[in-house]
């Protein structure tokens, strides 16, 4: 299949699997752990697969559950080009702007290519779909904000709140304070309806709706209390997570991705797309002055994007006593070459490229092409790791 980027191996022999059958129409579980998910099932299966529905590709990861232990079955990924031809033009897109039905016969061939055997998925939500924010209450109105949290949530939810399933957490603070911060999330029905056919149309089991941002925590983060920020750059738009002791305290999304600077390339250089991908992975912001042909392209825009981080991080840096010690650059565009270098010199903190199979067992002779690959898959990994891990 041309559009199908790779699989691994079928790493692990099956293991028995009962297919679930009771179903929890809540949105959310309680929160007592930072992982905003929309619940559907109870029963907790030995396999689970983490499905992430991106722009330019989807990935999947099946994972296994052995004692306290995650393992790595099997991934893939394929580009959605070929696939989702028919715009909807419906509000109902939910950043998925096509028809269900192409959305499920992508996701069918992602699962058989792959050879996902798990039945049960948790599927991501993407970040522009969602709304998610940080709001304050007096500390006085501390035994009122579940009562408080609805009307208040009407001043930053753009559609009526009939119309989005709401979830609220009180965000913990180390610091005195007369105000109580809560974290709220609101994800349009509509959107979850959509979710729910999609998954339905390609044959599996639905366990979990997650909003991409909070799967990327559980990937990368996990218990780790550093204060930091996930910079996922996408084939659109790149998502800043501000996390602190774990949970997310400011998402904000950027509209710009790595499908810019393909384009500048195609447009600057007049060369195919094919060429365009290679040139940013293989030269990217290279100093040399044989291929500053190609990096003159780039560092503009690329200049552009981490300047905007960087005012962003500023902000939040100015309003929380836990300053930003840590980037963590994942998404496709983490494979720019010389992108976590030109991070760390304009951020001036610590720079990593994120790698969500860091904590899964996979076997030794795969660690290399995984650490290549993990940028892709952070989305993927932490949805499947959701029924896994505490948080």
């Amino acid at each position: 299949m041309d559009n199908f980027v790779f699989h691994a191996l079928h790493l692990a022999a099956q293991s028995g699997y009962t297919k679930c059958v009771a179903v929890d129409f809540s949105f959310l579980k309680k929160l007592a752990r930072p992982g905003f998910s929309l619940s559907f099932l109870s029963q907790k299966p030995s396999q689970m697969m983490g499905l992430h529905i991106g722009t330019y590709s989807s990935k999947v990861v099946q994972l296994r559950y052995e004692g306290e232990r995650a393992i790595l079955e099997t991934y893939g990924e394929i580009k959605n080009e070929g696939y989702l031809k028919h715009p909807e033009t419906s509000r109902s897109g939910g950043g998925i702007p096509y028809l269900d039905t192409d959305i499920s016969e992508l996701i069918k061939d992602l699962i058989r290519e792959s050879n996902v055997t798990a039945t049960a998925a948790i599927c991501t939500i993407p970040a522009t779909a969602a709304f998610i924010t940080t709001i304050s209450f007096p500390r006085s109105l501390s035994q009122e904000i579940a009562q408080a949290v609805p009307y208040e949530a009407r001043k930053y939810v753009p559609i009526p709140i009939a119309e989005v399933v709401l979830e609220w957490m009180i965000l913990e603070s180390s610091e005195p304070s007369d105000t109580i911060d809560v974290l709220l999330v609101a994800v349009p029905r509509e959107i979850v309806e959509k979710f729910r056919r999609v998954a339905q149309g390609a044959g599996i089991t639905l366990r979990a709706l997650e909003v991409e941002p909070f799967s990327l925590v559980r990937s990368l983060v996990g218990h780790d209390a550093t204060p930091q920020v996930l910079v996922n750059i996408g084939h659109v738009a790149t998502t800043l997570t501000f996390v602190d002791k774990g949970f997310i305290r400011l998402v904000h999304t950027i509209g710009r991705g790595s499908q810019e600077l393909t384009l500048a390339l195609e447009r600057g250089l007049a060369i195919g797309k094919d060429r365009a991908e290679q040139a940013k992975r293989d030269i990217g912001l290279s100093e040399r002055i044989e291929e500053r042909e190609i990096s003159s392209v780039l560092v503009p825009l690329i200049e552009t994007l981490f300047a905007e981080i960087a005012r962003t991080m500023a902000i939040y840096n100015r309003r929380v006593p836990r300053k930003i010690q840590r980037v963590n650059i994942t998404g496709g565009g983490a494979h720019l070459k010389g992108i976590i270098e030109y991070g760390a010199s304009k951020l001036g903190v610590e720079v990593a490229r994120g790698n969500p199979f860091a904590r899964l067992v996979t076997p030794p002779f795969l660690q290399p092409l995984l650490n290549d690959l993990g940028p892709n898959f952070s989305t993927a990994v932490g949805a499947a790791l959701r029924e896994f891990t505490p948080r």
